[in-house]
C-alpha cells in the first residue's frame, strides 16, 4: 500500500513539473476575459479549431495607404488534461503553419511572393500575434489560412 501511494505522489509530481505553459502580464486597463471571435477571413484546419483561438482581428492602414492585418490567437491548450494529451500527441509545444493571401477591391487575389506559408512555435496558453502588410496599396481584404504543422 506505501508503495502504490509513493508511486503516485511520485507520478503526480512528474506530470506536474513538466507542464510547459507561459505567464503572461498585461497592463492594468487590460480586460481580463478572453471571449472567441468568427471571422470568415480566418480559416483553420479540423486540429487547430480547438486548440487556437482567434481573440481579435485589427486591420488598419498605414501611412503609406497599405492595409496591415493583426490576428491575435491563443493557444488555450492549458490545464493538466490538455498538457498531457499535448504530450502524448508530441504537440507541446505547438506548431502551427499560416499564410496571408492578399484581394483588391474587386475580390481578386494579389499575386505576390509574399504568400507563402510560414511556421511559428506556439506554447500553452501563449497568446501570438500574426502580422501582415499587404503588398500594394490596392488590396482591400486578406484571408490568414492556418493548419497544424506536420
Amino acid at each position: 500500500m506505501k508503495i502504490l501511494t509513493v508511486l503516485t505522489m511520485a507520478t503526480l509530481l512528474l506530470t506536474v513539473g513538466c507542464q510547459n505553459t507561459v505567464n503572461t502580464v498585461e497592463n492594468s486597463e487590460k480586460q481580463a476575459q478572453v471571449t472567441t471571435i468568427q471571422d470568415t477571413r480566418v480559416i483553420t484546419d479540423r486540429f487547430l479549431r480547438d486548440r487556437l483561438k482567434i481573440i481579435r482581428v485589427n486591420v488598419a492602414e498605414n501611412s503609406d495607404g497599405f492595409l496591415q492585418v493583426q490576428v491575435e490567437a491563443l493557444n488555450d491548450r492549458v490545464g493538466y488534461l490538455g498538457q498531457f494529451w499535448s504530450w502524448l500527441t508530441d504537440a507541446n509545444p505547438y506548431r502551427v503553419n499560416y499564410k496571408f493571401s492578399w484581394f483588391d477591391d474587386a475580390g481578386m487575389a494579389v499575386a505576390t511572393d509574399l504568400s507563402i506559408w510560414k511556421q511559428v512555435i506556439v506554447k500553452p496558453g501563449e497568446t501570438i500575434n500574426f502580422r501582415s502588410v499587404a503588398p500594394t496599396a490596392k488590396c482591400r481584404d486578406f484571408t490568414l489560412s492556418l493548419q497544424e504543422a506536420e
